[in-house]
């Protein structure tokens, strides 16, 4: 009979390259795959959520700067703006 030594070593390998077996399987990447999405999910939409928010702001304030400064356009050449930017 063996020795419980090599016996108890071969039944520990066979058991580890199970377990990296198993933990490899595609199925639980996926599984793995799915809970990071599931996790990442909510924050992610916030974040989306601000950067919507951010850009209506920015374009609004965008529109604001280029009014102004048509406008500021047309004052200049109706001559009722001198270059300092004073209205007469």
């Amino acid at each position: 009979s063996e020795q419980p030594e090599l016996v108890g070593g071969r039944v520990t390998d066979k058991f580890t390259e199970s377990m990296y077996v198993l933990a490899n399987e595609p199925s639980v990447a996926l599984y793995r795959l799915q809970e990071h999405v599931r996790r990442s999910l909510p924050e992610l939409a916030q974040h989306k959520s601000d950067m919507q928010s951010w850009e209506e702001q920015s374009q609004g304030a965008i529109y604001t700067v280029e009014y102004a400064c048509r406008y500021e356009r047309l004052l200049r050449a109706a001559g009722l703006c001198s270059q300092a930017g004073v209205v007469r």
